[in-house]
């Protein structure tokens, strides 16, 4: 609320208070003899306005400083949620958290770790979280480059669509990869598998990740 409209409504309601007196000052010197003096109830009727004036002065501002508050907190807490997004801990302590409190950074870098410990010299690109390609692995079958997309959506149930499938077959050629691979941590449509087939790109899901992680775990003595 603006500060000219809280000073008309908190004058209104003072004149109000004023004239709900004047109306009542015969109950009122029923009620205290004093107030049979003129000019004691001059004053008296005067204080009554300004205190009421004051009163939702002072209550209206209190209330929008409130919501200030409300605005606030919610600004902090969708911070606090883009920090725990981006958020990059050690290898050690990605290896020991549940999937679930990993952020997308850290399960790309679950990830890595993976390929890194089966052979494969993964490289990292600078792409962030919706690049279209996050590592570059090399097949040593096919000989050739693998570009491989990582995708976990935090706090979501969305699968991998047909959308995600076509960005990863384009994205490839960027960094002159025939091959393509997609992890996901949530799953993928029906219709995402069926272009993916199409597309010659291999789509994982995470079990294949967390069954390694489990193992690290140990070889590590982590747990």
């Amino acid at each position: 609320m603006k500060q000219k409209d809280k000073n008309y409504i908190s004058q209104t309601l003072g004149l109000i208070s004023i004239f709900l007196v004047i109306i009542f000052q015969t109950d009122l010197k029923k009620m205290f003899p004093f107030l049979n003096n003129g000019y004691i109830l001059f004053g008296f009727t005067l204080l009554v306005g300004f205190i009421v004036t004051l009163f939702f002065l002072i209550i209206i501002p209190t209330a929008k400083s409130k919501g200030k508050r409300n605005t606030k907190n919610k600004a902090q807490n969708k911070q606090n949620k883009r920090q725990v997004h981006n958020l990059l801990r050690s290898d050690n302590e990605i290896l020991t958290l549940p999937l679930k409190e990993l952020s997308w950074r850290e399960f790309e870098k679950l990830c890595y770790l993976f390929y890194k410990a089966k052979g494969y010299k993964p490289r990292e690109t600078a792409e962030g979280a919706d690049g279209g390609v996050d590592l570059i692995i090399y097949n040593r079958y096919h000989q050739q480059d693998v570009a491989i997309q990582v995708k976990h959506w935090i706090d979501s149930d969305d699968r991998v669509s047909v959308k995600e499938i076509r960005e990863l077959d384009s994205a490839k050629k960027n960094h002159k990869c025939i091959l393509a691979e997609f992890i996901s941590s949530t799953g993928y449509t029906r219709d995402a598998l069926i272009e993916a087939d199409k597309r010659k790109i291999k789509c994982h899901t995470a079990d294949k990740i967390l069954k390694w992680k489990e193992q690290e775990v140990l070889k590590r003595n982590l747990a």
